[in-house]
């Protein structure tokens, strides 16, 4: 045990310190960043659980990074993380006077290499950072924010330029499935289900570009999802449960995007957790995009779609309410 106060935060305890304050904490990014752990230990646990508690860190253990030679005592309540290799210069951001945190991109590659989330679920987390939402604990289980935590070139450029880190292989390529701007989970489960590889159960659809701006003669509008081609593009609604009037909006929102050159699908919940309105999804997408769906095994192809579905539906199905646009 150590009597040192500082801490600096990684991997899941990291993340969940990203999600309590980048809402109450806008200038969280460009706080002092470096790259040394200068004075970074184990607090007594009574200290440890003190300052968690004031960051709103509650998940245990605690992940915390340590300097190298720090003393080392085993305690249930904490899970150490040592490095052999040099932090990368600005990877630590100070979150207080006693407080440090790994950069969302160092973080990133740390959830990667950790062993403890699937594929999947590395990929949601992607787009979260990258996006422009949070998953917290209000009514509703999300904040959106103005700014994204972070983006996919910032982590990519990380993980290229490191040697020696674990997690920075399965980081790039997670990365080749993440697209910046997704501004809720439900929009990232649509988007995954999209672009995800044939091989793995997806649609292939890639690359996506999320909440893209079109220029329509009722001034400018942002698109959910734009596929590949950029002349389709598809909005999720939440479930299905509209008002008359907010189905008129809706309908008088799509036919100026149509003008614009873009068709527009509209998504609700129920066309991704049915097995059969999904089936129909599917058949609308590639009509709209002119091209026919192949793939080599049908049968193995639909089996591996159903299951990366409904891992990707299970994980959401929380953020699956009506969206009022």
């Amino acid at each position: 045990m150590t009597d040192d106060h500082h801490i600096c935060l990684c991997g899941p305890s990291a993340l969940e310190a990203y999600r309590a304050h980048m809402r109450l904490a806008p200038d969280l990014l460009d706080r002092p960043r470096t790259g040394k752990l200068a004075r970074c230990g184990t607090p007594a646990p009574q200290m440890l659980e003190d300052t968690m508690e004031r960051i709103g860190v509650t998940g245990k253990p605690y992940h915390l990074l340590i300097e190298r030679n720090a003393p080392h005592t085993a305690r249930i309540d904490v899970r150490r993380h040592q490095r052999t290799k040099r932090l990368p210069r600005r990877a630590i951001i100070k979150l207080s006077d006693d407080v440090h945190i790994v950069s969302p991109e160092m973080m990133f590659i740390d959830l990667a290499g950790s062993g403890e989330f699937h594929f999947t679920e590395l990929v949601a987390i992607g787009y979260e950072i990258c996006g422009t939402y949070l998953i917290d604990s209000s009514w509703d289980k999300m904040t959106n924010t103005e700014r994204s935590l972070t983006s996919v070139k910032k982590i990519e450029r990380l993980a290229t330029g490191i040697t020696g880190f674990a997690g920075a292989v399965r980081a790039r390529e997670a990365l080749r499935l993440i697209f910046d701007g997704s501004n809720s989970p439900m929009e990232t489960a649509l988007a995954m289900l999209m672009s995800f590889p044939r091989k793995d159960g997806g649609l292939g659809l890639t690359p996506l570009e999320m909440n893209k701006k079109v220029a329509t003669e009722d001034g400018d509008k942002w698109v959910d999802i734009v596929l590949p081609g950029g002349t389709v593009g598809l909005e999720y609604k939440g479930r299905e449960s509209h008002s008359v009037e907010q189905t008129e909006r809706d309908d008088r929102r799509q036919n100026h995007l149509t003008a614009s050159g873009l068709v527009t699908l509209n998504v609700w919940y129920e066309d991704i957790a049915s097995d059969l309105m999904f089936d129909q999804l599917h058949r609308d997408i590639f009509n709209a995009l002119g091209k026919r769906f192949r793939v080599a095994k049908p049968i193995a192809y639909r089996r591996l779609r159903e299951s990366l579905r409904s891992r990707i539906v299970s994980s959401v199905k929380d953020y699956s309410g009506t969206v009022i646009r």
